[in-house]
């Protein structure tokens, strides 16, 4: 936990300047790793104090990217065989939910990044589902962006504020990253995982719909 700080991430980076990023974005990895809420996001945010903001956005996503990948294929090798018997031994709700996110991988994935971003819950419950790897990641290089985006950019504006701003702007910029991450999270919902909701609620329904129409096909017709 010693080099999770600005003081001692920057100590690292100085100390092996040639290989700075790739020890910054195996810290990034190994703060995945921890379990600590929020503690990707505060890296990566970290980042853009030692790199600037389009570097540190770089670097990071392509870290949180390995992280989290890393994390699902763990959970998955170790722990979804053992998931799937449970599900497969008490049919019922979770078995159906499990069948959906498995069905509807890619999808599902981006909604719970665009929402959650990169809590720990979901890195490590996602290895559990059925998704797909490729869902899972190609879900994940999409829906980690706002979140990355705006954490980058909130810390980058207080660490290059200019000479005489006053305490004022880091106070109003921490106030108001939460606010706008929410917005920017619901917008890119909307935008790219809305009109997928609605093809796949629409093909539950038509498959509902024709099980319906049979089921009353064969319904006997007493004269």
């Amino acid at each position: 936990m010693r080099y999770m700080g600005l003081a001692g991430m920057r100590e690292l980076v100085d100390a092996h300047a040639p290989y700075g990023p790739l020890l910054f974005m195996a810290i990034v990895v190994a703060g995945l790793f921890t379990r600590v809420p929020m503690m990707g996001t505060v890296l990566v945010a970290v980042g853009a104090v030692l790199f600037g903001g389009l570097a540190a956005f770089a670097y990071g996503w392509l870290a949180a990217l390995v992280g989290t990948t890393a994390i699902f294929v763990l959970v998955r090798s170790v722990a979804r065989d053992y998931a799937k018997r449970m599900l497969d031994a008490r049919p019922g709700r979770l078995r159906a939910l499990d069948e959906r996110i498995t069905r509807n991988g890619f999808g599902t994935v981006l909604v719970l990044r665009l929402v959650f971003g990169m809590a720990p819950m979901l890195n490590w419950g996602l290895g559990l589902t059925g998704v797909r790897l490729l869902h899972c990641l190609a879900a994940t290089a999409l829906g980690i962006v706002p979140n990355l985006a705006v954490a980058v950019f909130f810390a980058d504006t207080i660490a290059n504020r200019p000479p005489g701003s006053g305490t004022l702007l880091p106070w109003v910029v921490v106030g108001g990253m939460p606010a706008l991450v929410a917005v920017f999270r619901a917008a890119s919902l909307l935008a790219f995982a809305g009109p997928m909701l609605l093809k796949v609620g629409g093909r539950d329904r038509k498959r509902s719909g024709g099980a319906e129409r049979r089921h009353g096909d064969r319904t006997p017709v007493l004269a």
